[in-house]
């Protein structure tokens, strides 16, 4: 029942505050009056901010691709780079070693 009334929110909240200036409207129509501007600035303002927050979303998710890119490419060099100076050793350690002469 929560669950629905949670997804429901906004739609609810615009059926009460219409029920509650119909009904105010015959008795006191300044709470009328106050409940219509509630609704009618709420849906206002989600309007408004809808677009900004997915402006918003849209760019962060922008950045989290390009932030997980840069982190691949860096793995990627770190790996490389690790695996050339293994070689390196490698390579190194297959050199026959040369004795000096002693002169004396």
């Amino acid at each position: 029942m929560l669950d629905w009334v949670a997804a429901n929110a906004r739609v609810i909240s615009i059926a009460v505050s219409l029920t509650v200036a119909a009904l105010a409207a015959l008795w006191m129509p300044a709470l009328a009056a106050f409940a219509v501007g509630l609704g009618a600035g709420g849906v206002a303002v989600h309007v408004r901010m809808s677009a900004r927050m997915a402006r918003l979303r849209a760019e962060t998710d922008e950045l989290l691709r390009e932030n997980g890119a840069l982190r691949h490419e860096k793995t990627v060099i770190a790996k490389a780079f690790t695996a050339s100076a293994e070689s390196r050793n490698v390579i190194t350690q297959k050199l026959p070693s040369i004795p000096e002469k002693d002169d004396g």
